[in-house]
């Protein structure tokens, strides 16, 4: 069989079946190199790069010089280096504690990064931290202690048994954010949460984690985050791009995750890197769709400079 061709001539195979190939199409139509008309007459010059860790900007494992399939590379490091020398803020946006995140940022060379899905911004590798909860009402001595004592998490956990459990290690060490692992329908949690009373909250999908749990009988684990409603990862942006007076059109954002899909509300473009995309083939028909959320060839780190290395490609604007 002849081959179909997707957009710039891509042949798409013609064994697929009927989704695969409408994300074969997408990927290839919505393609960084097909849209470079597009970047170059709606971005201006970029100052801040918003971007996710695992899955993103890091290889299995979290490893910033293993591609998606676990070969060496220093295709990232290359334009991480570009970003740095070009004076671009790398901007971490992650799931992870702003403990962990320091770590990462001060290896990395970046200063400022949010925390726990959006409920803290942080500059200045720690000097200043700005919470970000909503209208959550705290009055113990912290965020998370105030959403655990609710009784939300242990209603879920009752609720999913074998199905979603705490992810630990990582669990343990948290601020603001309850961290769970598992395979849960999120319409039916959040009916569930409305009908116990606790509307307040939000359970996001943070994406694919490769680590399998023995406790758990899913078949694909995905990280989730109890999080005041309201408070995401874009919202976060919105308020750092506010508090720092940075053009929505001077930003971009790179993902590969659920959660990540909102960044195209609040930034001039979102790249979704291609695991992202295989690993969401419902999310095809939305960023279709969407006028500024492109998705790269690459997987993983391959994908996240594709995006750093066509940035700054650009002519200043």
């Amino acid at each position: 069989m002849t081959p179909a061709a997707g957009a710039r001539g891509k042949s798409i195979p013609e064994d697929l079946t009927e989704q695969e190939r409408y994300v074969e199409e997408v990927a290839s139509r919505k393609s960084v190199l097909a849209n470079l008309d597009w970047l170059r007459q709606n971005l201006m010059s970029a100052r801040v790069i918003y971007t996710d860790l695992d899955g993103t900007m890091v290889g299995p494992l979290g490893c910033f010089f293993r591609d998606s399939e676990g070969e060496l590379t220093l295709r990232p490091a290359r334009a991480l280096l570009g970003a740095h020398a070009r004076n671009v803020d790398v901007m971490l946006v992650s799931g992870r504690h702003k403990t962990q995140l320091r770590e990462t940022a001060r290896l990395l060379g970046c200063m400022n990064y949010v925390a726990e899905l959006g409920t803290e911004l942080v500059y200045n590798l720690g000097t200043e931290v700005v919470m970000n909860i909503g209208d959550l009402e705290v009055s113990g001595e912290s965020v998370y202690n105030a959403i655990v004592e609710t009784g939300v998490v242990d209603l879920l956990l009752e609720s999913y048994p074998r199905r979603l459990e705490m992810h630990s290690p990582w669990s343990e060490e948290r601020d603001c954010t309850p961290l769970m692992r598992g395979l849960i329908d999120l319409d039916e949690v959040q009916a569930l949460l409305r009908e116990h009373g606790h509307q307040q909250f939000e359970l996001v999908d943070n994406g694919v984690i490769p680590r399998k749990s023995p406790t758990l009988d899913v078949d694909v684990t995905h990280a989730y985050h109890l999080v005041p409603r309201g408070v995401s990862k874009d919202q976060a942006v919105r308020k750092d791009q506010e508090i720092r007076d940075i053009p929505r059109e001077a930003t971009v954002a790179v993902g590969d995750a659920v959660a990540d899909m909102a960044f195209s509300e609040a930034t001039g473009a979102f790249f979704m890197v291609r695991n992202g995309l295989d690993n969401n083939p419902h999310l095809a028909g939305d960023i279709d769709r969407a006028e500024n959320i492109f998705v790269t060839e690459g997987k993983m780190g391959d994908g996240w400079a594709e995006v750093v290395e066509t940035l700054l490609s650009l002519p200043a604007g």
